[in-house]
């Protein structure tokens, strides 16, 4: 130990402080989940507006409790694939990005972003592709959407209909 301790604080005094604060954050760090303990399965389905495929656009699965996202593309014939995470999920589409407005994209609600795991390589996403069809805004919000859905273990399917009701 360094003198200048030595002569304020006695050795065992200062070990057994050290080891009581070592304690103390290990069992303030093992009460909270990292951000990267949250499972994720793939859902895949269809997005459908009035019995028909939505023809573009953007899901979101939004953790009920906890708020964490994770979005996926809808192609041109109302497909979609997502690594949703387990539990229960409140559902977002939106497709504005689709509609122009004088040659310029159209802002709509931001999109909630996913945290990458810090072992995963963030690649750049490929541009949504499809139709703009108008559907209710209240679906591109987590606060005013009514899609609700349990992501269970395992692959599964999940198709979204969407109303103008």
């Amino acid at each position: 130990m360094h003198p200048f301790f030595t002569s304020i604080v006695k050795p065992g005094v200062f070990l057994v402080g050290c080891g009581s604060l070592l304690g103390l954050m290990t069992m303030i760090g093992g009460c909270s989940k990292p951000p990267d303990s949250i499972e994720h399965v793939e859902v895949t389905g269809k997005v459908l507006f009035k019995g028909k495929p939505l023809p573009g656009g953007q899901v979101n699965f939004v953790v009920v409790k906890g708020g964490f996202a994770s979005s996926g593309h809808i192609d041109e014939n109302g497909n979609y694939k997502i690594m949703a995470p387990i539990g229960e999920v409140i559902i977002t589409v939106s497709n504005s990005m689709l509609h122009s407005r004088k040659g310029a994209a159209a802002k709509g609600p931001a999109a909630p972003k996913e945290i990458p795991h810090p072992k995963q390589s963030v690649a750049e996403e490929p541009p949504v592709k499809g139709e703009w069809v108008q559907i209710p805004s209240r679906y591109g919000d987590s606060n005013t959407s009514d899609l609700k859905y349990t992501v269970t273990p395992g692959p599964q399917t999940h198709d979204i209909e969407l109303s103008d009701k």
